[in-house]
Formats: structure tokens, sequence, C-alpha cells
């Protein structure tokens, strides 16, 4: 699958996103390329789980494409890159590091091999697939209760794990954060797992896109006090920007 075909398949996604439903005909012209193509694309996509082939485009295959890891990849994908750059320069060789099973932690990953000696704590066989080219550095993996279609460990066995490891810097994401809410989750195993992670942290690295400010998710994490950084891909508000400057939380962004 070349270069081009990533593309269209990110497209598909997002407008499926947005609209709940594609059409082959709009997608051909909105794309420049042939409806065969799309066709193609949207067998591909349904091959992989991703969508529901019907009469004249494609649906999701099910509510739960919405949590899906393999989804999530697929979404604001440039803005996870550039994110992963900035936070990545918050790490120093020697650092220990935990990853949070996230598709914008996973974007952190590439620029790990630039850096020497680390020890990256994870919970995710998902990070995994880019973390086993990291031969360098330490690696060790939270066990626990294995969620398919997350990729990851949660439950008493991961929260036990975690538990005894302390003073890493961690990287986490979340559904949303809010300057009075703080970061938090629609999952409440990840939830869960998150705010005993935090707990052990040195420090506390949120990473997220711009959509994910100011609109708060149902379950708590942790208070945006916790946070010692954000990092965004865009410059957050005038209110952001004074928050972080009472709560001494350093904002990095494109300048």
């Amino acid at each position: 699958m070349g270069v081009a075909a990533e593309i269209r398949h990110r497209k598909i996604l997002e407008q499926l996103s947005s609209a709940g439903r594609v059409y082959v005909r709009e997608m051909s012209q909105a794309l420049g390329v042939t409806e065969v193509t799309i066709r193609r694309d949207l067998t591909f996509l349904q091959n992989n789980g991703l969508v529901k082939k019907s009469y004249g485009g494609a649906v999701p295959v099910a509510p739960e494409l919405e949590t899906s890891v393999r989804y999530r990849q697929t979404r604001r994908i440039e803005a996870k890159k550039i994110i992963g750059k900035l936070a990545s320069r918050l790490i120093r060789d020697g650092d220990l590091i935990y990853l949070e099973a996230g598709s914008t932690c996973y974007e952190i990953i590439p620029h790990l091999s630039e850096r020497k000696r680390l020890t990256i704590i994870v919970n995710s066989l998902y990070l995994m697939r880019r973390l086993h080219e990291l031969a360098r550095h330490k690696i060790i993996i939270i066990g626990g209760d294995y969620r398919p279609d997350q990729m990851d460990m949660v439950g008493p066995q991961a929260k036990v794990a975690i538990g005894q490891l302390a003073g890493f810097k961690a990287f986490t994401g979340a559904d949303d954060i809010t300057i009075d809410a703080g970061i938090s989750g629609a999952d409440v195993a990840t939830v869960e797992f998150a705010k005993l992670a935090l707990k052990q942290a040195g420090k506390v690295i949120f990473v997220g896109d711009h959509t994910k400010f100011d609109n708060p998710a149902l379950y708590k994490i942790a208070d945006i006090d916790e946070l010692d950084y954000i990092v965004t891909d865009a410059r957050p508000s005038k209110a952001w920007h004074k928050a972080a400057n009472e709560k001494n939380i350093k904002l990095i962004y494109p300048k």
C-alpha cells in the first residue's frame, strides 16, 4: 500500500467519522480518483475491520469503531506526529518514561532511537509494535487483562504492577482536557489505570491535539494542577495560557 492509498484511507475514515457514512461517488470526486479505486479502498478498510460496505458506499462497522486502536491511529495523524516530535524533546538520555497506550504516544516512539539508555514502561502491545525495534533501550511491559480492541492490559494485575514503579516521566493522552475538570476519559478501565500511573509519576506530560481541549469526558483522571507539561499541535487560548502560568504548567506547541 503506497502513500497515496494511506492518505485516501485516512480521508475516507475522517469523512465517515464526521458524517456517519461515505459514498463512493462523492469520495471519488473529492479525492480525484476513480470510483473503482474508492471501492477497492473500502474493501481494504472492510477487511481490516474499519468499515462495513453498504450500497453505494460504507458505514461504521459497529459502535466500538470509535474506541478501536486501529481507528484512532488514523485520526488527525499529522497533528499527532507534530506532538510526538515536540514531546520527545522532553526525554533525555537515561530517562525512565511511561507511555500511555494511545495513538499520540505511538508517535513519540520514532524519536526515541535518538536517545540512549532509556527505560520505557508500557501496557500496550500496540506501542510494542514500534518499540521492539529499539533494542538499545530497556522495555518494561505491564501485564494484566488484555483487551483486543485497545491492544492494552488493564485490571487489578496491571494496577499492582504499575504501583511497584515510581519516579518516571509519564506521557499521557486522554479523551479531553479542561481547565476546571482536568483530564478525563470515557472508558472506566483506562481511567483507573491512568490515575494510578500518574500518581506514581515524577513528572506528568499531557499530549493531545487541539480538539481535546474544553470538552470534558465522563470520568476524571487528574486535575491540571497535577500536570507539568501540556504538549499540543496548536497555540492554546489566552485562558489556557493564564491557567498554565498560574499553575506553573509549561505549554509546548508549534511556534
